[in-house]
């Protein structure tokens, strides 16, 4: 076994409540198995809050007789433990432990309120070892931009940049944050299936190669894609034809088929300044009448304004101009190129 794939966040209640979950998970069992990999780690929260029903699960299990789980609670299952569990091809840690997979140790730290991990990994006498090692938990990064689980403010038993230092990880493998951050050696799985409008795009699971320690990421097939997407305007002359070349290069950007447009569930919101708002408005509705919208809800035009000020509306197409002109791939929950621009045309129309 060189090969491992990993998961999280899945949230599991009963098919009849949420089964586009169950779906996500069988994919990735199904990968997984495909793949000819035999371990499968759920770095918690494989259960949702206030939830202790197994037998759908435990049937999920033996479909895939072949392929062994490895699980940690989080904090929405903190007290699963192993006796909860009947499936002979499931293993769950409640308590900090070393396995070795693939010839490779593997530390698995379960979710524990009130800790950091490298307090968890000191209480526990762990040692920086010579052989490369992985860590699985459960928590937030904060070894520098943080990327922010909209669902949960607050922090969640951190991993810090001096843990990294002292213990030294080749590969940190968590859950907790459903749409995953980029780090070289910290990797976030994110949910297999989007539990909200919040969590966007195509969904994922990690497969670690434990000889050369490469994280590769495959795609889930989910029944539901979440996108949402922010406009923010500027007055134009031709700001109905340039919002329509902006909406279809955001809909190309989201990688679908169209065997997929069905799955595709959408948040649309228009903000700024614009001369004529019902072209405006007419122009999103066309653009995406093929696709559902999230309740229902439709466009969203509250924060979007008129302007007919012609030096004020320069003034705000030149400022656009410019922070396109910048680089804003920061990640995390820095500003993002939408954020720089409404706050500027807040300057810029405020009255004085």
């Amino acid at each position: 076994m060189t090969r491992i794939a990993v998961t999280a966040d899945v949230h599991l209640r009963s098919r009849g409540e949420h089964p586009e979950r169950f779906n996500a998970l069988r994919d990735v069992m199904e990968k997984t198995h495909s793949l000819g990999i035999g371990a499968l780690i759920i770095a918690g929260d494989l259960f949702d809050k206030n939830f202790q029903s197994y037998s759908e699960f435990e049937a999920l299990c033996r479909e895939f007789p072949d392929l062994h789980l490895y699980i940690i609670p989080g904090n929405h299952d903190p007290g699963l433990q192993g006796r909860h569990i009947v499936s002979s091809n499931a293993t769950i840690y409640s308590k900090p432990s070393s396995v070795e997979l693939g010839s490779r140790p593997f530390l698995f730290l379960p979710y524990t309120d009130g800790k950091t991990m490298g307090e968890v990994i000191a209480d526990m006498g762990w040692k920086p070892s010579t052989e490369p090692w992985a860590l699985v938990g459960h928590g937030d990064f904060l070894g520098g931009t943080r990327e922010p689980n909209p669902l949960e403010p607050g922090v969640y038993m951190p991993l810090l940049r001096a843990d990294l230092q002292r213990f030294q990880p080749r590969v940190v493998l968590l859950g907790h944050i459903h749409d995953p951050p980029s780090h070289p050696t910290v990797h976030y799985p994110g949910s297999p299936c989007s539990l909200n409008i919040s969590e966007t795009g195509r969904r994922s699971f990690l497969v670690v190669d434990t000889e050369g320690w490469d994280v590769s990421s495959h795609p889930i097939d989910t029944d539901v894609l979440f996108f949402r997407e922010t406009l923010v305007l500027v007055p134009h002359e031709q700001e109905a034809p340039r919002l329509r070349a902006t909406v279809r290069e955001r809909i190309r950007a989201w990688g679908i088929s169209p065997s997929e447009r069905d799955k595709v569930r959408i948040r649309v919101e228009a903000s700024g300044y614009v001369r004529d708002r019902s072209a405006v408005a007419a122009v999103l509705e066309e653009e995406f009448s093929d696709f559902t919208f999230h309740k229902d809800e439709g466009p969203n035009y509250d924060r979007l304004s008129v302007s007919v000020d012609i030096q004020l509306n320069a003034i705000a197409e030149k400022v656009r101009a410019s922070i396109q002109e910048l680089e804003f791939s920061f990640g995390g929950d820095e500003p993002t190129e939408e954020d720089a621009l409404h706050c500027a045309l807040e300057l810029i129309y405020s009255e004085r």
